[in-house]
């Protein structure tokens, strides 16, 4: 039987005849289907311990852990060079003549910013691999090279501390690591890094556009590029410099510890403040088949962080005339959410920001910046909580997506012309108001909250079916994280601020065909693109998840004339007989 359900007005079926199998079908399989969009079904109830900086997106879903907050904190210590400046020569002076009207100073300005954008071509981005394999004391070459990451301290006792992302605290960086047979890079890992980095310089070909230099783009040289020892730059690009380039990447291939697939950084500057040279690691034990598209996500988000976003950065956007701006960001304490909060108060990101949430109350001033990665770190990304999945939070998994409020942070530096089209759709977030920006998000309503693991739902999404993961933590959680009468009690990502929201199972998909379980056809599911979770309480007896009255199911659906149908193809008996269609 094939059951339509239509709301906002729900018809019930009148043809003669079929009523009465209507309400045959209604005794016998007591179908009910709730469009309220938030129902639940039992799911097992499991204890956690604390998570040790591993961030998941949901069951076997690999993320990676970006550390650029950390590196910050390295390159702010006594005698650290951040970065070098190096003018260049652009086509166009960027000078405006003098204006002899004070009359005309706006249209002399808009005139000015629409020759900047006219000047702007295709970034181009140039990838060195030299330094690939060539530093004997931070590459691994063989298997139990002992080589250095970060910069270990001079110890009485030769190579400690050894890097160890399971101690108790766990030591991740400055340490000696002992190199395995993944870390090193042969030939088939090196071609797939050529290939991973040549996709990502022509995905930001297509979405950015800059002033190009005049001539070859001369660097400094002035001391080494980048961070674990840099990468020291060839002679040739300070004697004769780099034609056809606007951007200078330097790469290598050096082992990382737990979920870090890659990092970089920006290391020489124009007198503009815009990033000339940078370095990217790749660490090889994730040059595989399998990480390819978690890398390929990875290296977006590792290079934005080069272009611009990064706080080192910030200090030296532009406006359209090429001063400096006199606010990038505002740090202020928010009653509502208990805490000091930063926010981007620039013009692009708050018009895509509001549109994005339809948040266009004058309490939203800005979008905030992620304050989970530590003391003096707020910066680098985006407020997780926020943005969930978009690719300048401070993990990054699979699904993760560029937004347009990240596009526009790099267009309102000055620097950059954005291609919005090159743009994602993100649907966390997306109409939800201004309350859902500014309130927290235990008051959060519908998909977007679960206080619960005795239930699951629909993700916020309705793409999947999920599960409500609260942790019991081994100490208690800032006084502004506790959502639950104890104070040790919250969600599973310190990054979303300990938000308690419905993950999506490993099999629990209702678009992929591929992933998911087979779709229980008593029940009438169908997975599919045009499949969504809802809640049903269709009897289920010998479910995976428990024996239970009432659960979640993946349906079909439409939209039609502003009314939501939903289909549900059941059928009776062993032989899986279909049941007379009614409309």
């Amino acid at each position: 039987m094939e059951l339509k359900i239509r709301c906002s007005r729900c018809i019930v079926p009148s043809q003669p005849g079929s009523r009465t199998k209507f309400r045959f079908a209604f005794v016998v399989f007591e179908i009910v289907l709730i469009l309220v969009w938030f129902e639940a079904v039992y799911a097992k109830s499991q204890e956690h311990g604390p998570l040790q900086g591993l961030e998941k997106g949901g069951e076997n879903i690999i993320s990676h852990s970006c550390i650029h907050d950390q590196i910050l904190e390295q390159r702010r210590r006594p005698g650290r060079k951040v970065y070098s400046v190096t003018p260049q020569v652009y086509e166009g002076s960027g000078i405006i003549e003098p204006l002899h009207r004070k009359g005309r100073a706006l249209l002399q300005i808009s005139k000015f910013s629409e020759q900047q954008k006219d000047a702007k071509q295709p970034i181009r981005i140039y990838l060195n691999y030299d330094a690939v394999g060539h530093s004997p004391d931070r590459d691994c070459r063989n298997v139990g090279d002992v080589v250095k990451l970060g910069e270990p301290p001079v110890t009485s006792v030769p190579r400690v501390p050894s890097c160890n992302p399971h101690c108790d605290p766990p030591i991740y960086g400055d340490c000696w690591y002992n190199c395995t047979l993944e870390d090193i890079s042969g030939e088939d890992k090196r071609r797939r890094l050529r290939k991973a980095l040549g996709q990502t310089a022509d995905w930001f070909r297509q979405a950015l556009a800059v002033e190009p230099v005049k001539g070859n783009l001369r660097l400094s040289g002035y001391s080494a590029c980048g961070q674990d020892g840099g990468v020291q730059l060839p002679r040739g690009y300070v004697e004769e410099g780099v034609a056809d380039a606007d951007l200078v990447l330097l790469v290598t291939t050096r082992p990382t510890t737990g979920n870090t697939l890659a990092w970089a950084v920006a290391c020489e500057r124009d007198q503009w403040g815009r990033a000339i040279a940078g370095h990217v690691n790749v660490a090889p034990r994730h040059l595989t088949a399998e990480a390819e598209t978690l890398l390929s996500a990875t290296l977006i988000h590792e290079v934005m962080h080069v272009l611009g976003f990064d706080p080192h950065a910030f200090a030296h956007f532009r406006d359209e005339r090429k001063r400096r701006h006199s606010q990038v960001t505002e740090q202020v304490m928010d009653e509502k959410l208990g805490r000091i909060v930063t926010r981007v108060v620039l013009p692009h990101v708050v018009m895509h920001s509001r549109h994005h949430y339809r948040a266009f109350s004058e309490n939203f001033t800005g979008l905030e910046l992620e304050d989970g990665g530590g003391r003096g770190t707020s910066g680098s990304h985006w407020e997780k909580r926020l943005l969930m999945n978009e690719i300048m939070t401070g993990s990054v998994d699979t699904r993760s997506v560029v937004s347009k409020m990240t596009l526009a942070l790099l267009e309102d530096s000055g620097w950059y012309q954005a291609n919005y089209s090159m743009a994602d759709r993100l649907d966390w977030g997306r109409n939800q108001g201004t309350d859902f920006v500014t309130s927290p998000c235990n008051l959060w309503k519908g998909a977007y909250h679960c206080n619960t693991t005795q239930l699951s739902g629909c993700t916020y999404n309705r793409e999947a079916e999920g599960y409500c993961p609260i942790i019991n933590y081994s100490g208690e959680l800032p006084q502004w994280a506790r959502y639950f009468p104890q104070a040790n009690k919250g969600g599973q990502s310190s990054l979303a601020d300990y938000c308690t929201y419905y993950v999506a199972y490993s099999d629990g998909s209702c678009t992929d065909t591929n992933s998911a379980r087979a779709p229980d056809r008593m029940l009438g599911e169908v997975r599919g693109s045009s499949s969504r979770c809802m809640a049903s309480s269709l009897v289920r007896t010998g479910f995976v998840r428990g024996s239970m009255t009432q659960g979640n199911g993946c349906y079909q659906h439409r939209c039609i004339n502003n009314s939501l149908e939903v289909h549900k193809q059941l059928t009776r008996g062993c032989r899986g007989r279909r049941l007379e269609s009614v409309s």
